[in-house]
């Protein structure tokens, strides 16, 4: 008897296997007994399934798809021994093959980056030859007039550096780019040494290697005849639009594009694929083809876009998403693309379950069920409306709802402008892709022809981003919006799949309660930055004061805007009352910028240094910086009954030698907050008298040997250090001798680089701490 399972019963089978990866997840240390366990009830489940032939076997479906999912994570997740990354923290020589088309940019700071990545072969190390497995980034700096090194897919390539594993910023809400880059099986990174990258040509590949390597030869047709007329910005967003990739896009055009919803559209998304899909089926239905031919058309489009854009991985699923919405919506089978959409969601996390925690598989999955499932209803509501509009909104708040918590959950954030830049902005963008990806094939037959057609579209773009920067700086463009948990994420679908509105007031309620603080215990925060330093103090009635923002040397990062304020917005964080800087250098100091811009500020304290190199280092106009005040030793600030005092303010001099120190008292409980502390300031302060004992100790310049004495470390008497300081910093921090000193106080020691975010609670009595990285 042929069994067909229904769409709810595929969606439950999605759940458990969903579920048995997060279980894997959260239990990494699970006893292989119990894998063997899961293995004997997949085996049971079938011979109970071949024995009985009937739907009741299904009972144990879901138990067969969480063992499922349990199983493949283990499989996963454990790297083997002879993985690239295995060699961390070793200079080596690597040589491995470049799989993707190499990245070339200029950096904010002027310096040139090439970035490769390569399938890694062989490892020398020591003199000693091995080989080796796995992916990793290999990226180079060349300075001025040497030779930038240039790489085809599938050339040789050899470089010696130091191999570091791929890390996170890890804070909650922080997007997982480590799992994301491990699905795609890039497990480290090494940055080139002076002696640079060699790149041995190789003509003798096999055909898919020929093959990629045209493909890339057309996007850079692409990408030169688009350079010939347009800016540097435009070709690069136009390029982005049609390609993907955000190299040399306008980081305002970019935050003005999340601000209206529509930054999908500069990386190739499910939405370019329906798009294009929907172009075709116009075009079709003018020819009267019929809809199995529309069909065909449109996914061989499909298939040759992703081609084009160089079918990583990301690219393929955009693909299969946009497939599916072009199956339901041609041939009018919402149900079975509903259907299809599970099925594939089910090979894919079989197939590689890491793509659970990929942020874009998770979008593109609930975006596409909410055109599957919403999209035709909200149609229904809106049937009233001018017909052009009625579309786009539906689409857009349909693929918005389905969406909803997981955007909350990664960027705090609703755009309530995403309508109007779908409907307005939109199909000018729309053209831009059609046109572009018209416009090369012009050029490649008549040159001349295709800049006039170039010039047209980066008209058309300049009309359509001045639109949408319209849209993005109309009052409540975008809101802030708090975290929605695990529980307000079940009940919120329930409501969606249950279609009773009644059960969206738990999420009310929950939401609500999101903006109250309970009890009387203020947290202490050590921020994960990387090689930096940030501590944010929330008071028990949510007031807020950051003492230093982490910065990275050169510009080259925004650590304030991708790291400091979204973990501000994820801690439902809509104000800053102080903010308190050690000291102007970047590492410190470089990510007010980003908080100043984004949330009000009441005042910074500064260690006296000039505005204007403040105002360089934040990226803001002088004329445009809150309130700032040089601080003074013996200044004390009260807020909430949390209470800051300046230790040391020497308000001369240059270098870490001027670093502000500041205490904060919770009652009973102190941390003491040193920035990048000289030893030789250290040892002034205690001769002229200054009391530094404390409970919690941010040690002194991450753990460098020219800060924390004995004598200071002796005097201030720390239950707990915290070390801030960036996995594989190229200064050794934290050096051993520091470490050897705070272990024979002895004190407790984090630090950002292994335990992630450090969070001490106190209520001027006890105090308790928690980290980010659960260490066993």
């Amino acid at each position: 008897m042929k069994v067909k399972v229904s769409n709810a019963m595929l969606n439950v089978l999605l759940g458990a296997l969903a579920s048995g990866i997060l279980f894997m997840d959260n239990f990494a240390h699970t006893p292989k007994a119990l894998l063997g366990t899961c293995a004997g009830l997949i085996v049971v489940a079938l011979l109970v399934t071949w024995r009985r032939k009937n739907l009741t076997a299904w009972l144990v479906a879901p138990i067969i798809f969480f063992a499922i999912g349990a199983l493949r994570f283990s499989a996963v997740d454990n790297l083997p021994a002879d993985d690239v990354s295995n060699l961390a923290g070793q200079s080596v020589l690597v040589t491995g093959v470049v799989c993707e088309e190499p990245l070339t940019r200029i950096l904010p700071n002027g310096m040139m980056q090439v970035r490769f990545v390569v399938d890694a072969q062989t490892v020398k190390v020591k003199g000693e030859l091995q080989k080796i497995s796995g992916g990793l980034t290999l990226t180079a700096y060349p300075k001025a007039g040497e030779q930038i090194p240039t790489a085809r897919i599938g050339d040789k390539i050899s470089a010696s550096g130091n191999v570091k594993r791929i890390t996170n910023y890890n804070n909650p809400g922080q997007i997982d780019g480590v799992t994301r880059m491990k699905a795609n099986s890039i497990t480290a990174r090494m940055s080139a040494s002076k002696t640079g990258v060699t790149v041995e040509a190789v003509d003798d590949c096999g055909l898919w290697t020929k093959f990629l390597r045209t493909v890339a030869q057309i996007r850079q047709h692409y990408r030169e005849s688009m350079s010939q007329v347009m800016s540097p910005e435009d070709a690069a967003a136009v390029f982005a639009m049609l390609f993907g990739g955000y190299a040399g896009l306008n980081p305002e055009l970019v935050e003005e594009f999340q601000t209206t919803g529509i930054v999908h559209i500069l990386s190739v998304s499910g939405s370019h694929m329906t798009m294009l899909a929907a172009a075709t089926a116009w075009l079709c239905g003018l020819l009267r083809l019929n809809r199995k031919l529309t069909f065909t058309i449109g996914v061989f489009i499909i298939g040759t876009y992703a081609i084009l854009s160089g079918l990583l991985p990301q690219v393929l699923r955009s693909a299969t998403m946009g497939a599916l919405v072009f199956f339901a919506k041609t041939l009018d089978a919402e149900a079975e693309g509903a259907r299809l959409l599970t099925l594939t969601a089910l090979a894919m996390l079989v197939n590689q379950p890491l793509l659970l925690f990929d942020v874009s598989f998770q979008l593109s999955f609930t975006s596409t069920a909410g055109l599957m499932y919403i999209a035709e209803d909200l149609r229904d509501l809106l049937g009233r409306l001018p017909k052009f509009f009625a579309d786009a909104a539906s689409m857009t708040i349909a693929a918005q709802i389905a969406s909803l918590p997981v955007v909350v959950w990664y960027f705090n954030q609703i755009s309530l402008s995403s309508v109007f830049a779908n409907a307005f902005v939109m199909p000018l963008l729309e053209i831009v892709i059609v046109g572009g990806l018209l416009g090369g094939i012009i050029a490649a037959v008549i040159p001349i022809g295709g800049k006039i057609f170039f010039a047209n579209m980066a008209l058309i773009f300049g009309a359509g981003a001045e639109l949408n920067r319209i849209f993005a700086h109309l009052p409540l463009s975008a809101v802030q919006v708090p975290t929605l948990g695990f529980l307000a994420g079940f009940f919120y679908y329930a409501a969606l799949i249950l279609r009773r509105a009644v059960i969206l007031i738990p999420i009310a309620i929950l939401i609500a309660l999101s903006f109250v603080r309970f009890g009387s215990e203020t947290e202490i925060n050590f921020v994960d930055v990387g090689q930096g330093d940030c501590a944010v103090v929330v008071t028990p009635h949510g007031h807020c004061i950051i003492f230093d923002t982490g910065g990275t040397r050169e510009h080259m990062f925004d650590v304030g805007g991708r790291v400091v304020v979204p973990y501000l917005k994820h801690e439902n964080i809509r104000a800053v009352d102080k903010i308190f800087l050690t000291h102007v250098h970047e590492d410190h100091a470089g990510g007010a910028g980003a908080v100043i811009k984004k949330l009000p500020v009441g005042e910074i304290i500064t260690a006296g240094e000039p505005r204007s190199e403040y105002a360089a280092v934040f990226g803001i106009a002088e004329e445009n910086l809150p309130p700032m005040h040089a601080g003074h030793a013996g200044e004390k600030f009260s807020i909430d009954g949390v209470e800051v005092e300046i230790l040391f303010a020497p308000n001369v001099g240059t270098g870490n030698e001027i670093s502000n120190v500041y205490r904060v008292r919770c009652g009973n409980v102190t941390f003491l907050i040193t920035g990048d502390l000289v030893t030789e300031i250290e040892a002034q302060m205690l001769r002229e008298g200054v009391d530094v004992q404390s409970t919690v100790l941010k040690v002194g310049h991450h753990g460098s040997k020219t800060s924390s004495s004995e004598e200071f470390l002796r005097a201030v008497k720390p239950k707990c250090a915290v070390i801030c300081v960036g996995y594989g910093n190229n200064f050794g921090h934290p050096r051993a001798e520091v470490l050897e000193r705070l272990e024979a106080l002895p004190t407790k020691i984090f630090r950002t680089d292994i335990d992630g975010l450090i969070k001490f609670r106190t209520d001027g009595k006890t105090l308790s701490v928690e980290t980010f990285n659960k260490n066993p």
